[in-house]
């Protein structure tokens, strides 16, 4: 049986997105939103993403795409270092796509199995470029930094083992 994001939820999602996305990066990474996007920052490369998959009553991911030096500021941040490794780097964005990621899937509503957040997984060059345009979007934000911009992309897949009205 198909499951569909009905409006409701659908902005439960968008809501609860910019939410956690700010309160994670404030709380985590001791990082706060820049009020307006510099034309620089619009056209930045991706330099890294991590997603995270989770399933339940809805199956879905969240993706997190960092430009212009944000990875290592997070990492920086995070670990109170600023001589962080790629690894270390690597796991900092995961755990902030993890955390998000938790905090959002809650937005859909509750859900008889649970949800299952799997491990964050950082995403290669060829897996970025892979990633571009697959998938429907529920919900996005972009936020932006003085070291960078941050794009976070909540998916949400068009099936499910039970219907909408579950969801309350």
């Amino acid at each position: 049986m198909k499951r569909q994001i009905d409006d409701e939820i659908k902005e439960r999602v968008e809501k609860g997105l910019q939410v956690s996305s700010i309160r994670t990066f404030e709380d985590t990474c001791f990082m706060y939103v820049a009020p307006e996007m510099e034309e620089v920052q619009k056209n930045m490369p991706i330099e890294a993403a991590s997603q995270v998959q989770y399933r339940g009553d809805f199956t879905g991911r969240l993706l997190i795409e960092t430009r212009g030096g944000l990875l290592s500021a997070i990492a920086a941040n995070m670990l109170s270092n600023d001589d962080t490794s790629a690894q270390q780097k690597k796991d900092a964005l995961g755990e902030v796509a993890n955390i998000i990621c938790g905090n959002v899937v809650i937005s859909l509503g509750r859900s008889d199995r649970g949800y299952k957040i799997e491990s964050p997984r950082f995403l290669s060059k060829e897996e970025m470029l892979k990633e571009e345009g697959q998938g429907s979007v529920v919900a996005k934000v972009t936020l932006n930094f003085n070291e960078g911009r941050a794009d976070i992309k909540f998916f949400v897949d068009d099936h499910s083992a039970v219907g909408v009205e579950n969801c309350d």
